[in-house]
């Protein structure tokens, strides 16, 4: 096999630190407190910087309160990574680059799951003329296609990644970089800023207007079905990541928005063509 088709970081492991006094780093994130760990301060700083990047500078310090999970990261002598999660061996491999991509989603992750105060759930978030537009979906079903047509039109940015929800069932913003994908089969991962898409990131925290449960069909024809409040939070359950820690509280959340939002379930066509139609329908039936 050749060299040139093995990811391979290093070849060699870094200098570690004394046996037995891992470097470590402390934070608190949404109420939810974690530690990382290394006995390579390198890799330790490297954790750190795609920590703050990936929850977008949003943790505090946390030396004294004990965590809701430890993250160690190391690389052996054989030029393997490995990534632990509360002792339990999550990924190992020879690339750096692919650990710590595993590594910044599963921190997210783990934030999501076990925030205190607020429920997160896996959508798209634009904000338009004062209210909050969400869109429940899974990877793959185009969410962050149309948040980012949403936003060339003119609606402000707030994620395409977590809707975040307080105990008022206001959205506050998670402006992290827009993540695309290719459209060629191959599906590459790319990075948008919101500026470069013309727009702007929300900075405030506004109520729900609408959810629309969707995904993109080719060539279908949009035909909205509004739902009523019981319906509309049946259908935001499944993309609740903290409901399996606190389900009563998110639960509660979802009968607030549900309460006071058009929530409205259809497939769409191009991104393109029903960023434009959404945001009539919007205009036409929210007051």
């Amino acid at each position: 096999m050749k060299s040139d088709t093995i990811e391979r970081d290093l070849v060699s492991p870094e200098p570690t630190l004394q046996f037995g006094q891992p470097a470590k780093f402390c934070f608190k994130s949404y109420g939810v407190n974690i530690r990382l760990e290394s006995s390579q301060q390198s890799l330790l700083n490297e954790a750190e910087l795609v920590t703050r990047k990936s929850l977008i500078g949003r943790i505090q310090p946390s030396n004294d309160e004990p965590p809701a999970y430890v993250f160690r990261i190391e690389h052996d002598h054989k030029g393997v990574y490995s990534l632990y999660r509360n002792g339990e061996e999550f990924s190992s491999g020879p690339s750096r680059r692919g650990l710590f991509k595993f590594f910044d989603s599963l921190v997210r992750v783990a934030v999501a799951r076990d925030a205190v105060d607020h429920v997160f759930m896996h959508a798209g978030v634009v904000g338009w003329k004062g209210r909050a537009i969400v869109i429940p979906g899974d990877s793959f079903h185009g969410k962050s296609t149309l948040v980012a047509e949403l936003v060339r039109n003119g609606a402000i940015y707030y994620s395409d990644e977590f809707a975040i929800l307080d105990s008022d069932g206001l959205v506050h913003p998670f402006e992290r970089d827009l993540a695309m994908r290719t459209d060629d089969g191959e599906y590459t991962r790319y990075e948008l800023t919101v500026e470069s898409l013309g727009g702007v990131a929300g900075k405030t925290s506004i109520p729900v207007g609408m959810v629309l449960v969707t995904k993109y069909e080719p060539q279908c024809v949009w035909n909205p079905k509004l739902l009523t409040p019981g319906n509309g939070v049946l259908q935001m359950i499944p993309f609740t990541i903290s409901l399996s820690h606190r389900p009563e509280f998110s639960i509660g959340v979802l009968k607030k928005i549900a309460g006071r939002a058009i929530i409205a379930l259809s497939p769409r066509g191009s991104a393109v063509e029903f960023a434009k139609i959404l945001l009539e329908f919007v205009d036409k039936n929210l007051d």
